[in-house]
């Protein structure tokens, strides 16, 4: 199936655009949802792939462009003419429409441990798949905090994601007390 996405929803959409522009058979659709999704899928896929997502999160975006899909779209606001793009990458273009990647502050190795912290992976998981030990993770996700003006492994993996904004704003004494307290009984 040449449309792939984690919600079946957006996959069956995605398929039935393919089929109706006839690209059915020429380029592989990958819609970043839930966002992502697309870092995984993409390496199973045969070529061409277009990614969309909806994230504008730079460090997730520099992980996306450095696996080298042919065309990357990620500007969730701005109108995009889906059907000119599958074209283009289908006659062999390559495409990135979204945010400037410049300006980037990690450097790859913090953003692979980002990465990982945002998987879910614990500090002796991250040691093992980079082959280092287990303090160096720990002082490297505390450098981590540190540089991004975060508190805890759950705020870096909304910040890899651009999460982290829309959640501050539920982080109200108002929310987390009476009756429409998502905890209250």
């Amino acid at each position: 199936m040449p449309c792939h996405s984690g919600l079946p929803l957006f996959q069956r959409y995605g398929q039935e655009l393919l089929e109706e522009l006839g690209l059915a058979d020429d380029v592989h659709l990958v819609i970043d949802a839930p966002w992502g999704f697309a870092y995984w899928a993409f390496l199973e896929l045969p070529r061409p792939v277009l990614i969309v997502t909806g994230c504008t999160a730079l460090h997730y975006l520099r992980d996306l462009v450095d696996r080298k899909p042919e065309g990357l779209i990620a500007e969730p606001n701005a109108p995009v003419l889906l059907d000119v793009a599958l074209r283009r990458i289908a006659t062999g273009e390559r495409l990135y429409q979204g945010p400037s990647l410049d300006g980037e502050a990690l450097t790859p190795r913090e953003r692979q441990v980002l990465r990982f912290v945002a998987l879910g992976w614990s500090n002796d998981r991250i040691a093992r798949a980079l082959q280092v030990s287990h303090r160096t993770i720990y002082n490297w996700v505390h450098r981590l905090k540190d540089k991004l003006g975060l508190e805890n492994r759950a705020q870096l993996a909304l910040y890899y994601f651009g999460l982290l904004p829309y959640c501050q704003k539920w982080d109200r004494p108002e929310l987390s007390q009476g009756k429409n307290s998502p905890v209250a009984g």
